[in-house]
């Protein structure tokens, strides 16, 4: 298991609207204690949980790839599980 520190960004721009109802394309860049990871995918809002795919990194995950999935979006309980191939 790998701590992930409070330090990284994400950015969601929208992308598409439909009514009420928003599609964002979502970045999230992590640091982790040898380096850090970047993260990308579709979001529409209507589910609690999110997989991202792992794009790459810098450090010892500089050719990372896998997936990712966050639970309790925007909450105090948000959580990361993350599957690296590097």
């Amino acid at each position: 298991m790998v701590a992930v520190s409070d330090v990284g960004g994400r950015s969601c721009q929208v992308i598409h609207v439909e009514s009420e109802e928003l599609t964002t394309q979502c970045l999230i860049t992590i640091e982790l204690e040898r380096g850090s990871l970047t993260m990308q995918s579709l979001w529409s809002g209507r589910t609690s949980s999110l997989d991202m795919a792992v794009t790459g990194g810098t450090g010892v995950y500089g050719n990372a790839r896998g997936t990712a999935r966050y639970w309790d979006i925007a909450t105090p309980d948000e959580r990361l599980r993350a599957e690296i191939l590097r």
